[in-house]
């Protein structure tokens, strides 16, 4: 009997599902099962790995088989919950946020018009109310959900551009718009720059302006910088506020931006992609004040919330300020169903087709719960705060900047050279997969710490064998 293809109401199909399901996951379970972050392959075996598939050959293998043809591709990655992954904003996912994965991808589920996801249409509104009224954004509150943090950004700063100028959706940019500028601190995240470019702004319209010793925007130097854009005839048409850098973690005076965008008459996004998750622990999101006051947010789930990729959302005050990017199509948001109260995501995002995300979010955090989700946010900024004190007690080491949120950066006393070095001789043994980047120009090693299952005496460690492998160096 030739086993089924597609999960239908057929029972076999069922067990079919139920079957790969139990496949994929004892091929899970051999990789997780082995030892360090990540297994030490160099870059050219990795790349035979990948050769020796045939992706699409004439006739299909079981299940099983080609699982474990692709087991070396999975030892290949990274194990992020392992102790010794500390380089990206890369958590490990909670179990329930993984299993409903596969709900979401059975389902297939499209956001973009209610005929394409009836009830989940109404699940992703839910979940982005809420989401705004965590964030303080009031009780009309919205968004969407996003492919993440940089579609985030680019949607926020979209809606910026689009209210600086009249019918600029319509008309295109208006002849003053090389007078606009996007002001931004000198670590927002890349991504800021990227959206000027791809907005018809350029990079040029991103306003830069110096952060302090923690890696925060300078209030004295934010004022300086307004006064030059001012005395140059230049017009602040978005103020970014990050709450939580890519690099140090730090978090932005939003209150103090949120007074100059008001003043300004200008658009304030935040980028919370990292910070969001403050906003669950009452001893931690008064780190957050002044967010309330934003325009809109991004909220990167799959970081401080322990979503699988992609998970993020746009949040506003007011579902309304993403009329921006609404069209009307005569095969989606049709005016005549509208009219019946049906609602359609579509007129909220750039994309059409979008996964029903929303859904794993749901179940991941209903199962969770708030408290819990608390507890694992204010874990790791603990674990954060221990790493800093454990790097000061090392004297071959030093503290860049004091963590705001869950990064500590640190160099081994020393040249560049030496830091980039050990950095990756460890990664290449697949002992420890730190992250290395650039601060004030030096480079820097850096822990980041989005995984909660880490233990304080295994940060200990990981800091003992930075020394001695630069001792060894």
């Amino acid at each position: 009997m030739t086993t089924p293809e597609f999960v239908s109401a057929d029972p076999d199909s069922h067990a079919a599902l139920r079957a790969a399901t139990a496949a994929v996951v004892e091929a899970l379970a051999r990789t997780a099962s082995l030892p360090g972050p990540r297994t030490p392959l160099l870059p050219a075996e990795l790349a035979a790995l990948a050769d020796a598939l045939d992706p699409c050959p004439d006739e299909g293998a079981p299940l099983e088989r080609v699982l474990q043809d692709v087991d070396g591709v999975l030892a290949g990655g990274i194990r992020v919950p392992d102790a010794g992954y500390v380089a990206h904003l890369h958590p490990p996912p909670l179990i329930a946020a993984a299993a409903s994965e596969l709900a979401v991808a059975v389902t297939n589920q499209s956001q973009d018009a209610f005929d394409g996801s009836p009830a989940g249409t109404y699940v992703e509104d839910r979940l982005v109310r809420w989401l705004a009224r965590l964030h303080g954004l009031g009780a009309e509150g919205s968004g969407v959900m996003t492919m993440g943090g940089t579609a985030s950004n680019l949607l926020g700063l979209l809606l910026a551009r689009d209210r600086a100028g009249e019918h600029v959706r319509r008309d295109g940019l208006p002849p003053d718009h090389r007078t606009w500028r996007i002001v931004a601190s000198d670590s927002s995240h890349d991504s800021v720059r990227r959206s000027a470019a791809l907005l018809g702004l350029g990079l040029n319209a991103v306003a830069e302006v110096e952060t302090d010793a923690r890696g925060a925007m300078d209030v004295a130097a934010l004022d300086a910088r307004l006064e030059e854009l001012r005395a140059a005839g230049l017009r602040p048409i978005a103020f970014v506020g990050t709450a939580g850098t890519t690099d140090l973690g730090a978090i932005d005076p939003l209150e103090a931006l949120a007074d100059r965008a008001q003043k300004l008459g200008a658009w304030l996004h935040v980028d919370a992609a990292v910070g969001s998750g403050l906003t669950l622990s009452p001893a931690l999101r008064g780190r957050l004040r002044g967010i309330e006051r934003a325009d809109s947010v991004t909220c990167d789930l799959h970081k401080l919330w322990w979503q699988p990729f992609p998970a993020s959302a746009l949040l506003v005050p007011g579902v309304e300020r993403l009329r921006a990017v609404h069209h009307a199509s005569v095969y989606l948001n049709r005016p005549e169903d509208e009219a019946e109260g049906q609602l359609n995501l579509v007129g909220r995002s750039l994309d059409t087709s979008r996964r029903f995300d929303a859904l794993k979010v749901l179940i991941a955090l209903r199962a969770t719960g708030r408290r819990r989700l608390a507890e694992l946010v204010e874990r790791c900024v603990g674990l954060a705060a221990h790493g800093a004190a454990a790097v000061r007690a090392r004297p071959a080491l030093e503290l860049v900047a004091e963590p705001s949120t869950v990064m500590v950066c640190f160099r081994i006393r020393g040249e560049d050279a030496l830091n980039t070095r050990v950095q990756r001789e460890l990664f290449a043994s697949g002992e420890a997969v730190l992250g290395r980047t650039r601060v004030r120009g030096a480079v820097v090693l850096k822990l980041t710490l989005v995984n909660p299952l880490i233990e304080p005496a295994q940060i200990d460690a990981l800091l003992d064998r930075v020394v001695s492998a630069s001792a060894a160096v």
